[in-house]
């Protein structure tokens, strides 16, 4: 599998990326944090992979502004969402990778797309194993739509047909989260994208 993340790295680096390969979720944690500019404020876009690290707490013990919606009462994210647009940092995961260094994300908000697009200027896109594909785009949203959304429907309560069935039915999908669909054919221009690859199963 290591090998399948340094080609990925290199397949991302001649997309514009930067890219590293490390081989636990501590090492990725330990990387990003001596990477990122001291004392910048971070966004946090909806991720299992980024809580896993335990980035959050010790970007707080090192006295930083974070911005996590995941944190606030429903009430209040809508204006959080839009205030962590101005962080310095944005730290996410992707929902799929593949081999060929394209990343593709679904989204309910759009808040981690918008950030990853255009907002905070360093980007850290955490990605485990478990989200690279050896195909292509079809692939990729295969895996998104068939491993990625019932998990992420099953811990948000939602009672969707990927979560009963399995498999993705739009049109009989009243509280899709699927509202969004994005491929990052090359980094976005203007900022910052760094892709840290990671050797364990994380997130979704």
């Amino acid at each position: 599998m290591r090998e399948m993340l340094e080609r990925a790295a290199t397949a991302l680096r001649s997309r514009g990326f930067e890219a590293a390969v490390l081989d636990t979720a501590a090492e990725a944690a330990e990387y990003v944090l001596s990477d990122m500019p001291q004392g910048a404020s971070v966004a946090i876009g909806g991720s299992m992979t980024v809580r896993q690290t335990g980035l959050c707490e010790r970007l707080r013990a090192q006295g930083r502004r974070v911005y996590w919606h995941w944190e606030v009462p429903p009430a209040e994210r809508p204006a959080l969402l839009h205030e962590a647009m101005g962080a310095d940092v944005y730290l996410c995961s992707a929902n799929a990778l593949t081999q060929g260094g394209l990343i593709v994300q679904i989204d309910g908000n759009g808040n981690r797309i918008a950030g990853m697009c255009y907002g905070p200027q360093t980007v850290y896109v955490l990605i485990g194993r478990n989200k690279l594909v050896e195909g292509g785009y079809a692939q990729a949203l295969r895996r998104v739509k068939e491993i990625a959304c019932p998990q992420n429907a099953r811990r948000q309560g939602l009672d969707t047909p990927c979560t009963r069935e399995g498999r993705c039915n739009a049109e009989a999908c009243a509280s899709s989260m699927c509202h969004i669909t994005a491929a990052f054919e090359r980094a976005p221009g203007g900022k910052r994208t760094v892709a840290v690859l990671i050797d364990e199963d994380l997130g979704y």
